[in-house]
């Protein structure tokens, strides 16, 4: 199971930031940031779930073979 976008580990409700002409403002992300925001996120999930940082760079290298369909399954 992959941890939910917006699950916190904490009861505290978190106030949303000021608006301030950050690039915040500025519209979606690129496809360039978005594929740099998945990666992390990922990464992030399964260090969460209790992953060591080798079994996370193999799982993310396998994600990658069969994104890139050099691995069909």
């Amino acid at each position: 199971m992959i941890a939910e976008p917006n699950s916190s580990t904490t009861s505290e409700t978190t106030e949303a930031a000021p608006k301030s002409g950050t690039s915040f403002e500025d519209g979606p992300l690129s496809a360039a940031e978005l594929y740099q925001l998945t990666l992390y996120k990922w990464r992030y999930s399964l260090e969460a779930y209790g992953f060591d940082q080798g079994e996370v760079r193999e799982l993310m290298f396998l994600k990658w073979l069969y994104a890139s369909r050099r691995v069909q399954g």
